[in-house]
């Protein structure tokens, strides 16, 4: 693939350890920074390298930290195993202030900030000898980094302190936590200076860097996120306002996007980058399917599958096509392109997710192997029943090492019609625009454009209250399995409603399914009373069912490490924990 040269660049700082530790390691708080280094433009770049290089925060089979937290600690899907640690915890409600998990993120959200820190103070020393564009260019991008950390540590764990220079004396750390109010506004404003810094578009050798329209959709997430409802809209109607001019546009096939045939779509804006010899994952092996290699470790769950609506345009228990014993059929077509369903053929075989299913059949029909683990003698093809078709790359599946190249997107122009739509409807600032908006993404997911209204179900109300019931499921099945959902439940505050459940996978046997479960106005989906009639799964064989709890006194925020805390109080101060931890 031709887009995105600069991968390399990004990622040539892991190759390189020995000039990470002199170069790249700016976050220490003992160690001066170097006085002669940032003195000419090849340095400022290689330090922006170091800088990007905090976007690439890997979890268990080195997927990003985006899909680990919706699996882990969210309802749309399951991690079967151990491996997923603290956010894992999180989901299970037994997490605490020693889960090292957490300490992991926010150490690695504060290397980024240090990084950009070091570049933004000490770039100066080359003013002189770098052209002018260039330097503010470098500038912005630190900018716009250094804000996507802030955005990540806030959402986690709400306020926390906030660091704008360099520190090379550990006592000038020590600063106490900063209400999340005060950082927020000075992202925004941070963002809104990058915006301005940054050119609209960038040739193909500068591919992967960040753009005018990168900084203000971060800044729309950033101020929607927080209930600034105005800023929000005006971000992301600015952005799409550059849409032509910007090159951006939305991919024409839904699931191309999380494949190899998407990796160079004009809708995608911002990447965390895999590259052959520098960093690949196991994607397909995390969530790929047991005929084929693969441990379907995450998985979506079965109130994810019935998140999606009927063709018709409704929730499957308002609609009047849906049939429970045909549940995938007369779908919005982003169910099949985002999860493998049974019966389905994928990366060459039938998919058949039964417990009882101990042989699985090619394309054909024909029996080509036995289902089995590792460590058993025989079972299922997944272990819920579904699997995540998002970025488990189908031409990987059928590779012995189950590794993958797939970048992970962290933004893309869809988002920037979502924040838009929102936006605009949590302001009571409905019009036109705000359908248009909701049309196109509806409409692309059925392969025709937002105008040809008879061939998909397009949003014609205005009311405020049905159109945020349609902003929040578009959300929940556009963005599912890309990292947006914990952050979703946590600022609708439905957390305390759809987290404190049994997860389930899949139905054993549809052919007998009558019930339909009852879902609310948030998209919570309630299977209460309808257990044996919907045949949910809590068969031994088939352990997929995870206990799901939530405290809401307490885990609307994450845990501050108690690692921090404690290094706190060596220095003689207090940084004050989270309620409840």
């Amino acid at each position: 693939m031709k887009k995105y040269k600069l991968i390399m660049l990004l990622l040539i700082s892991i190759g390189f350890s020995a000039c990470e530790d002199k170069i790249l390691n700016l976050e220490s708080l003992t160690s001066p920074v170097d006085a002669t280094f940032y003195t000419n433009e090849a340095e400022l770049d290689l330090a922006l390298t170091g800088v990007y290089n905090t976007l690439i925060l890997t979890s268990w089979y080195t997927t990003s930290i985006q899909t680990l937290m919706d699996n882990s600690a969210t309802d749309i899907g399951i991690v079967r195993g151990d491996g997923a640690g603290s956010y894992q915890e999180l989901g299970a409600g037994i997490h605490s202030s020693m889960s090292a998990g957490f300490q992991w993120s926010y150490s690695h959200y504060y290397r980024g900030i240090a990084r950009a820190n070091s570049l933004l103070e000490n770039m100066v020393r080359a003013k002189e000898v770098v052209d002018e564009e260039k330097y503010d260019d470098i500038k912005a991008q630190a900018l716009v980094v250094r804000a996507i950390n802030y955005m990540y540590l806030t959402e986690l764990f709400g306020d926390v302190p906030y660091i704008d220079k360099v520190i090379n004396d550990p006592k000038d750390g020590v600063i106490l936590r900063t209400p999340k109010e005060t950082i927020v506004t000075s992202l925004l404003e941070d963002l809104q200076l990058a915006s301005e810094l940054l050119p609209l578009t960038r040739p193909d050798s500068e591919k992967g860097k960040i753009t005018k329209a990168v900084a203000l959709t971060l800044r729309a997430r950033i101020a929607l996120y927080n209930k600034k409802y105005s800023e929000a809209a005006s971000s992301a109607g600015a952005v799409m306002d550059m849409e032509s001019a910007s090159g951006l546009a939305l991919h024409p096939d839904y699931g191309e996007l999380f494949a190899q045939a998407g990796q160079n779509s004009s809708e995608i804006m911002l990447i965390m980058p895999y590259k052959e010899e520098f960093l690949r994952s196991r994607w397909p092996t995390a969530q790929g399917s047991r005929n084929l290699g693969g441990y379907s470790t995450y998985v979506p769950t079965q109130s994810m599958i019935d998140s999606y609506e009927a063709i018709d345009g409704e929730p499957i228990d308002e609609s009047g096509i849906y049939d429970p014993k045909n549940p995938f059929e007369n779908r919005d077509p982003r169910l099949k392109a985002s999860v493998v369903t049974p019966q389905s053929v994928w990366a060459g075989i039938i998919f058949d997710g039964h417990p009882d299913s101990l042989t699985f059949r090619n394309a054909a029909g024909e029996e080509v192997g036995a289902n089995k683990d590792c460590r058993n003698a025989s079972w299922p093809g997944a272990f819920c029943g579904y699997l995540w078709k998002k970025y488990t790359d189908e031409e990987s599946q059928t590779m012995v090492d189950g590794y993958s190249y797939l970048n992970f997107t962290l933004m893309r122009y869809t988002e920037v019609l979502l924040i838009y739509a929102e936006a605009k409807i949590e302001s009571g600032d409905i019009d036109p625009t705000v359908l248009n908006a909701i049309n196109r993404i509806r409409s692309r997911a059925y392969g025709v454009d937002v105008s040809d209204t008879g061939n998909y179900p397009a949003i014609i109300t205005t009311d405020q209250a049905e159109l945020r019931k349609v902003i929040r499921r578009e959300r929940k099945v556009e963005l599912a399995n890309e990292g947006f959902r914990l952050f979703d439940i946590r600022r609708w505050r439905i957390a305390e409603k759809v987290m404190p459940v049994v997860i389930y996978g899949r139905i054993l046997d549809t052919s007998t399914a009558t019930g339909v479960p009852q879902i609310d106005d948030d998209g919570f989906v309630s299977y209460a009373g309808i257990e044996s009639q919907y045949d949910l799964n809590t068969d031994a064989r088939f352990p997929n069912a995870q206990n799901r709890q939530f405290n809401p006194g307490r885990d609307y925020l994450c845990p501050i490490p108690q690692q921090e805390i404690d290094t706190y109080a060596g220095l003689g101060e207090t940084l004050e924990q989270n309620p409840g931890y």
